[in-house]
């Protein structure tokens, strides 16, 4: 696969259903938030130019304004960093690609991400501690979870070809439950302490441990059938949409409700699933596989160039 099939694919899957979250959420605040469109407009901008993380940034290192905190498009700094980070990524295996030894370019790839990864993850430990919503939104100090995930693509192989030896399968298939475990447990205990920071570790590792138990048919057991059910596989396919509706719809729910129970926002969080569903419906799925639009790398990296324009150009006609 070519970098430009790379970008279009990422642009057909990405930027439609990001466009049109944005838009939704800016055509609501001028309904119900009319004092506040300009702050959310500017925020458009931003989420549209996939740099959120540095724009909240931009306010101060150490904790958000009430502004900010409460803007119903925040969570486009997850989208920003992860954007940001495929930017980068490419570049970097043309670089060991061009100076790989013959034979060893899985191997240099691999040294040179972990290196990478390191000092992401050092940087990510010693800034959390000192600037706690630096290390949290920077793309610096978030690289090294996707580093992570790289890494386990490069080794694949690797554990695929090793699993069937010496009981691998078993150990593989202890990986997976020792991996859901953890997350479980982390999704309660790293809210107690300074986030992501080394805490961090804890639920990056445990997925990777998750994926790597099945990457090998033969040790795809328990865990893997419970994540094959057919509701968890809707889920997983609806999780980006629905992560694009669900701050917009609690944010713009609490100020109309006037609210912040616990209760209330849960219900409007999973009611958020009917514009994602209707999102993937009519935006998401078509764009990935309309033939119209991925017969042609340019026509992807076309429509992503357009989605963007749309939620740029509203967010500074509104800002």
């Amino acid at each position: 696969m070519s970098l430009r099939d790379f970008y279009a694919r990422r642009a057909r899957r990405i930027l439609p259903s990001a466009a049109v979250v944005v838009l939704a959420t800016l055509l609501g605040a001028l309904v119900l938030l009319p004092d506040r469109v300009s702050a959310i407009a500017r925020d458009a901008v931003a989420a549209g130019a996939q740099v959120a993380n540095w724009w909240l940034l931009s306010f101060g290192s150490h904790e958000l304004g009430e502004e900010v905190a409460h803007s119903p498009l925040k969570h486009y700094w997850s989208l920003a960093v992860e954007e940001q980070f495929y930017l980068v990524w490419p570049l970097l295996v043309l670089l060991v690609v061009r100076r790989a030894r013959p034979g060893r370019l899985r191997r240099d790839l691999a040294l040179a991400l972990a290196v990478l990864s390191a000092l992401s993850l050092a940087a990510c430990v010693v800034l959390t501690a000192r600037a706690e919503l630096f290390g949290y939104l920077s793309t610096l100090t978030r690289a090294w979870q996707f580093g992570a995930g790289g890494l386990l693509a490069l080794a694949a192989p690797l554990v695929a070809t090793r699993c069937g030896a010496g009981g691998g399968a078993a150990v593989l298939r202890a990986v997976g439950w020792a991996g859901a475990l953890v997350l479980a447990v982390s999704a309660v205990t790293v809210t107690r302490l300074p986030y992501p920071g080394g805490i961090a570790l804890l639920p990056t590792l445990a997925t990777v441990a998750l994926i790597a138990s099945g990457t090998c048919g033969a040790a795809r057991g328990s865990v893997a059938r419970v994540l094959s059910l057919r509701p968890v596989r809707a889920c997983g396919r609806l999780s980006y949409v629905w992560y694009l509706w669900h701050v917009p719809a609690v944010v713009l729910a609490a100020e109309v409700l006037g609210t912040t129970s616990w209760r209330v926002l849960l219900a409007v969080e999973l009611l958020a699933v009917v514009p994602a569903l209707v999102t993937a419906r009519l935006v998401e799925r078509p764009l990935r596989s309309s033939p119209l639009v991925a017969a042609s790398p340019r026509r992807g990296l076309l429509l992503g160039a357009l989605a963007t324009a749309l939620t740029v150009g509203a967010g500074l006609a509104l800002a």
